[in-house]
């Protein structure tokens, strides 16, 4: 959000978390984005609110990632986009030995390595399009997908 203009956009801001919310303020506190304490799970937002949703290191933090993407899935608008950035185990492969070890302790800790991208959307088919899918971080662990809600 720092390298963007930002001021001409309509920006709501959701966490769960009041300590995020303050931090957030305080990184734009002269900016109009709005900031609201809301679980990603269950939005108080009407369907189709949105043009553009972005969700960042979010599946792999709350504890139903499934009904995380189906209320971002609900709240946006046919033909809007939801760009993703997030921690995913890896496409078409199971987690390493190491990892599947560690999953149940990083799991405590507040966040989900094991998460499968491909399973989550095929769970929860909300008539979602892969536009872009492209590893950003350490080997394909961290990815950025983009989709357009196409009805």
């Amino acid at each position: 959000m720092e390298l963007i203009d930002h001021s001409y956009l309509d920006i709501t801001a959701i966490d769960i978390s009041p300590d995020m919310l303050k931090k957030a303020k305080a990184k734009f506190e002269h900016s109009s984005i709005k900031f609201l304490e809301m679980d990603a799970q269950n939005m108080k937002f009407s369907k189709d609110s949105f043009d553009c949703i972005i969700a960042s290191l979010t599946l792999s933090v709350v504890p139903e990632p499934d009904t995380c993407l189906r209320e971002m899935t609900r709240v946006l608008k046919k033909g809007g986009q939801m760009i993703i950035f997030d921690k995913f185990s890896p496409k078409n492969k199971d987690l390493s030995l190491p990892k599947k070890f560690l999953r149940p302790i990083i799991r405590v800790l507040g966040t989900d390595i094991g998460v499968n991208f491909e399973e989550l959307l095929l769970k929860n088919n909300q008539n979602l399009r892969i536009e872009e899918d492209k590893p950003v971080m350490l080997n394909g662990m961290y990815r950025m997908i983009i989709m357009t809600k196409i009805c």
